[in-house]
């Protein structure tokens, strides 16, 4: 099984650059295949990593009706594979909360695409009606993509020092 994410190859990561660019967005689009048949970890890291996308960046992948996969919110180690149709091409879209609340739509896309328009009013409105924001929100990583196990480390208060001398 595999599938087709389509991508700006400049990612797209801030509301500010999205307005001022949007006139004059010669970005080339590039189409990344992608196997679904493994931990969703993993197909995150490499998508993050191939379309260039930052290491703090929420990101989800939608098909052409503007539907969230909802990626963050499966398990690590969950496979997405039921979250795909085979060789279906998806789309990177970069979410971003506003001070108000709202969420900035940033679809991963040259401006001068066809769909680019439809694709980021599909988003806003599959997020309105139903109501993904909060769950996207609380499940979404807040520092990293990976969630790294606590290592425990002696420190030198809990562990005695050995000396070589022998107390007398």
């Amino acid at each position: 099984m595999f599938i087709y994410i389509t991508y700006k190859d400049a990612p797209e990561l801030s509301s500010l650059r999205a307005r001022s660019t949007e006139a004059m967005d010669s970005s080339v689009e590039k189409t990344l295949l992608v196997n679904p048949n493994c931990p969703v970890r993993i197909m995150l890291e490499y998508i993050r990593k191939k379309c260039r996308l930052g290491k703090f960046t929420q990101f989800d992948l939608c098909d052409e009706g503007g539907v969230l996969k909802g990626l963050f919110s499966l398990q690590t180690y969950a496979y997405a594979t039921d979250q795909f149709e085979h060789k279906s091409t998806y789309y990177v879209i970069v979410l971003k909360i506003e001070p108000d609340r709202r969420y900035s739509v940033l679809p991963q896309l040259n401006h001068e695409n066809r769909i680019y328009f439809d694709l980021k009013m599909r988003v806003k409105k599959y997020l309105m009606t139903a109501d993904l924001s909060s769950s996207f929100l609380n499940s979404a990583p807040k520092t990293s993509t990976i969630a790294t196990p606590t290592l425990t480390t002696k420190t030198a208060a809990t562990t005695p020092v050995k000396t070589g001398r022998k107390k007398n």
